[in-house]
Order: structure tokens, then C-alpha cells, then sequence
């Protein structure tokens, strides 16, 4: 399947593609401080309206005569998009990074480097915002409906727009590693994630049917060497009218297509010349655009001038999404449960993209990255990072150094809740367990602050809740939930 190149000249890199609600049109931003606005049918720019800033996001309104983006000077920008006029409905306090908008609730949704969430009302004279704090950057975010979801870190949270004082839930991504984006399922509370190794998690709850579609799975298998693709998944779409079709695009310039179904590979395009920054699917499914273009992720990222592509998705596509084919082997790619994804300790991520506050093995324990420094490519070598780490049970602080295009192990890190029921003479805990059984394996922390912490509140009467952490086969006791008393 070959695409066609737009012909745009794009002068820096491209920060997202939006197919329009109803049309054909394309619109693009731009770190060039441009959004443009595209005729996919005419072949034709419509519109390059500049501005201040450069532009990290960008969205339609529902009419399609107006758009929104996100801009590094912290600006949500509204654009009219026959004059190509813009004006300021409000701001961050610092980089505004993703913006998307609602149809039902009338709501221009942004987040930023300040670790809020706002929440803009449009149908108002002046915009009215509503302000929520996560204290955590956002990864990234989507929309459906009134279904809105936040990845910050490896977890997923999710609120209804109807209201906002309210989290839906919580999830812990059982990637268990940075989440680059996240994607919502059309028609369903359900949504795939893509992380910074080249995995993928798919949820697709089902309220009539107790077992839910939740497993993992790589993009690419094993090279021929046993060692992992490792490339971020930067773009995840659904198809809007084929129900579990997907297509995910990552670091490397590969986009596979998929079915979330029959848990099937589908088919592959060429490999595009620069890394995938954004996809997106026209409103029937018929046309999907790809932004080929640097993403400032990688020292050596290959730096080609940025393009936008366009396929036609023909009816041999569609096609084997409904009879389930495939084009490549179930061996290549393995398909894990949620339970088996948890059943091994460790798993492999390059070096150059382990982060501060992520965690990596170092001698043979798990650790958490308190401080991670790179070194300049040399002449004849790879650039190196250096990771400063403590471990996560004993809190002894350990280093290492290892080339950033090596892999690392990185340990599967878990925390559970439980009710506090019992404390031991010999000082082992007992601990409500969510089916009704009783664990009694774990004995009470060493950290004075939380061990005194417990003992005078058990002692007091309280009910508590204690978490515990695991990881590589060892568990502790990490923090303290007070929930009232008994």
C-alpha cells in the first residue's frame, strides 16, 4: 500500500495531524509556529496561519470552521479558519502540551507542563474555565464522548466531562513503564496505550460479559539476535466504523495496522523516512493520514524534513479485519494476558529512554532512577548513561553506566492495598486480601516513621490500609491509609 506526499513545506517538526469531523480537510501543527489546514480531495493548503509560538497540539470545533491549539507559551489559541485570525481563550503557567475538544459538553479541554488540566467552556461570551490540579505532568490525553482520559506515568485515569469533581477511576497501565499515548476506543469505555519500549496494552471492558479483552503485546518481535524492538509507540488511532481496528506508529517510521479483536497483526506499511509523530483516520474510515516527522526523542533520531502522507484504505483491508487474516505469524507476536504479563520479574528497555522516578535492576535489584545523566557520543562509540539509583526495599543507593542503546532490565513493580487486621507479637502483619482471604506473610517495615505510624494507629483502634509494594519476587510494606476509626 503506497501513499501520497501532501507537498506541504513544513519548516519544523510536526506536532499533530486532525482529520475534521465531517470532511476531508487535514489541519496541522507545527513547531514552526504554524497551523495549517489541508484539502485532502483538492490537494490544495487552504490555510497557514502563524503565530507566536510553536504549536504542540491542535484540535477541530465540531463545525469546522474554527480550531484550537496548544502553544509553548503556555497560550490556548483559537483559530477562525477562513480568516486564519486567532485570539487567546486562556493560559498555562507554563508549556501548554495537548488540547482536545468535546461536542457534547462544549468544552475545549487543555493540559500543560504546570500539571493542570483546564477546562474551557466555549459557548460562553469569554470562555469560563474549570481548573483541574493533577500534580503530575500529563503524558497524554483523549476523548470520546464524555469519556476523558489522562496517562501520567504507566496509569490511566479517567473522568466523565459531565463531572469533573469526580475521578471515574484509576488504572495502573500493566505496561508498567511510561505511557506515550493513549487512544480511546470509538463507542466504548475501552482504550489502547502505547509506551516509550514499543508495547502496547489493550482494555475493551464489556459490562454483559465478565471477562473483559485486556493483554499486551510488542509491535515488533524478536530480532534474529533475541533482543526486543525497542522503539516508542508515539501514535495509536481507531478506525471510526471498523469496530477494533487499529493502527500504531512509533519511533522507527513503522505503522501496523491491527485487530484488537482477533488479536491479529493486519498489515504493515513501508517504512516511512522519519519517525511516526501522529496519525489520523478521516471520519469514514477511508483515509488515513501520517505525520512523518523527527520527534526530538532520541539523540540520533534521523532528521529528514517532515511530510504528511495519505493512504486510501482499499476493501482487501477491510476485508481481513472481518475474516480475521493476517499477515504475519501468531509466533512472531505473543499476545499476553494481563496475568502473564505480570508472571515474569523483569523486562528489557533501552537505556537512553529510562527516565528520573522510573526504575531499572541494578546488580540484581530493583531500584528506583533518582538521577540519570548522558554523555555526548563519542568518536568511535555510543553515548552512555549514567544512573544514579536507590534500592526500592533496603534504600542503598547504587550506580551504573550503560551504553544509551543498550537494553536494560527494568522490574515489574506492583502496588496493592489492603485492610490492616492483625499485628503479630513476633511483629508479622495480618491483611484483609480483596477475595476475603487473609495474608499473613509480610512482617511490619523497618522505617521508624511508618512503623510507629501503624503500631500507634492500630493501637488507637483505626481502621488502616496498608500498601505494599512488590517487585522481583520480594514485598513490603510502603505507605499508610488511614480510613477512619472502627
Amino acid at each position: 500500500m503506497n501513499g501520497t506526499t501532501t507537498g506541504l513545506e513544513i519548516r519544523d517538526a510536526i506536532s499533530r495531524i486532525r482529520f475534521a469531523p465531517k470532511s476531508n480537510n487535514l489541519l496541522i501543527s507545527s513547531w514552526d509556529s504554524s497551523l495549517r489546514l489541508y484539502d485532502v480531495v483538492g490537494s490544495a493548503l487552504r490555510l497557514e496561519a502563524p503565530c507566536e509560538a510553536a504549536l504542540l497540539d491542535c484540535c477541530f470545533h465540531n463545525d469546522e470552521s474554527v480550531a484550537f491549539a496548544s502553544a509553548s507559551d503556555g497560550c490556548v489559541r483559537r483559530y477562525d479558519l477562513h480568516s486564519g485570525i486567532n485570539d487567546t481563550i486562556g493560559n498555562h503557567d507554563d508549556i501548554a502540551t495537548s488540547i482536545g475538544y468535546s461536542d457534547e459538553t462544549g468544552q475545549v479541554i487543555s493540559a500543560g507542563l504546570d500539571k493542570k488540566i483546564l477546562f474551557w467552556d466555549t459557548r460562553m461570551a469569554k470562555a469560563v474555565e474549570y481548573l483541574r490540579n493533577l500534580g503530575a505532568e500529563v503524558d497524554s490525553m483523549s476523548l470520546f464522548g464524555v469519556n476523558f482520559l489522562v496517562a501520567i506515568g504507566s496509569s490511566i485515569h479517567e473522568y466523565d466531562l459531565r463531572k469533573l469533581d469526580k475521578l471515574v477511576q484509576s488504572k495502573e497501565s500493566h505496561l508498567n513503564i511510561r505511557i506515550r499515548c493513549v487512544s480511546s476506543i470509538p463507542y466504548s469505555k475501552g482504550y489502547a496505550v502505547g509506551s516509550v519500549d514499543g508495547r502496547v496494552a489493550v482494555e475493551m471492558p464489556y459490562p454483559s460479559n465478565p471477562n473483559d479483552i485486556s493483554y499486551m503485546f510488542r509491535c515488533h518481535p524478536k530480532s534474529k539476535d533475541g533482543r526486543y524492538h525497542l522503539a516508542s509507540v508515539n501514535d495509536i488511532v481507531f478506525n471510526p466504523l471498523i469496530c477494533g481496528a487499529f493502527v500504531t506508529g512509533d519511533n522507527e517510521g513503522y505503522v501496523t495496522a491491527w485487530d484488537a479483536l482477533s488479536k491479529r497483526r493486519l498489515f504493515g506499511l513501508p517504512r516511512l523516512p522519519n519517525s511516526v509523530a501522529s496519525l489520523s483516520y478521516n471520519h469514514d474510515g477511508q483515509l488515513l493520514a501520517v505525520a512523518s516527522s523527527y520527534t526530538c526523542q532520541e539523540a540520533e533520531e534521523i532528521e529528514e524534513p517532515p511530510q504528511v502522507f495519505i493512504y486510501k484504505i482499499d476493501d482487501s483491508c477491510i476485508k481481513s479485519v472481518s475474516a480475521g487474516s493476517s499477515t504475519m505469524s501468531d509466533e512472531e507476536h505473543q499476545f499476553e494476558s494481563k496475568a502473564d504479563a505480570g508472571a515474569s520479574k523483569t523486562y528489557p528497555q533501552q537505556a537512553g529512554t529510562i527516565r528520573k522516578n522510573g526504575y531499572i535492576v541494578i546488580k540484581g535489584r530493583p531500584c528506583k532512577v533518582v538521577e540519570v545523566s548522558t554523555s555526548k557520543t563519542g568518536k568511535h562509540g555510543h553515548a552512555k548513561c549514567h544512573f544514579v539509583a536507590i534500592d526500592i526495599f533496603n534504600g542503598k543507593k547504587l550506580e551504573d553506566i550503560v551504553p544509551s542503546s543498550h537494553n536494560c532490565d527494568v522490574p515489574h513493580v506492583n502496588r496493592t492495598d489492603y485492610q490492616l487486621i492483625d499485628i503479630s507479637e513476633d511483629g508479622f502483619v495480618s491483611l484483609l486480601t480483596e477475595n476475603g482471604n487473609t495474608k499473613d506473610d509480610l512482617r511490619l517495615p523497618t522505617d521508624d516513621n511508618l512503623l510507629t505510624q501503624i503500631k500507634d494507629g492500630f493501637g488507637d483502634g483505626k481502621d488502616l490500609v496498608v500498601s505494599v509494594m512488590s517487585a522481583m519476587g520480594e514485598e513490603q510494606i510502603c505507605g499508610l491509609k488511614d480510613i477512619g476509626p472502627k
